[in-house]
Formats: structure tokens, C-alpha cells, sequence
């Protein structure tokens, strides 16, 4: 049996891709997926004109595959050196994961 997996999303502005790139080289080794998106929700008050204009907010959105456990200890470190209020985090369990060949 294989060991238990979450993923962690992580949602940032995209002005703070380099930071946390950066730190999360440091912090895994089961490497990531770093993706610009944009959307509307939680916190779209602070969006600026061209953001309301549009109706979405642009932003980077980072996917981690993280063994139980690694986690906490991950979030921990990014509020630790990103204390920012625009960043929001999910995390979801991971049911299974393979390769195809």
C-alpha cells in the first residue's frame, strides 16, 4: 500500500511568485505545479480598478503533493516568511496517485 497523500493550494497575488517559489524550493522535495489564474471571490473589495473592471483578480495559484503530515509544518514556514494576507490555502486529501507508464 502506498503511502497517504494531501494537496495543498496554495493562492497568491502574482507579485509574490519568486518568493514563494523560492521558499518552497527550500522547504519540499516533492516539487510543485505553479499556475497564473484569475477569479472572483473572498476579498475582492481590495481589488483595484482594472480588477473590478475585469471582474477577476490575476493570480498565482501553486499545487503541492505533500505526504500526511508535511503540511502543517510547510504552511508554518510560508506564514513564517510571507506573512500576507492575500495568500489563502486549502488542503484536500489525495485518494490516489500513480504513473501511467
Amino acid at each position: 500500500m502506498s503511502a497517504a497523500y494531501q494537496r495543498l493550494t496554495l493562492v497568491a497575488p502574482r507579485e509574490l511568485e519568486e518568493a514563494l517559489v523560492e521558499t518552497l524550493l527550500e522547504l519540499t522535495s516533492t516539487g510543485f505545479t505553479a499556475i497564473n489564474v484569475a477569479g472572483h471571490g473572498e476579498g475582492f473589495d481590495q481589488a483595484g480598478i482594472r480588477e473590478r473592471v475585469r471582474g477577476r483578480v490575476d493570480r498565482l495559484m501553486l499545487w503541492l503533493l505533500l505526504p500526511d503530515g508535511q503540511a502543517d509544518r510547510v504552511l508554518a514556514e510560508v506564514e513564517k516568511r510571507l506573512p500576507h494576507s492575500r495568500i489563502v490555502w486549502w488542503l484536500e486529501p489525495v485518494q490516489a496517485r500513480g504513473r501511467l507508464a
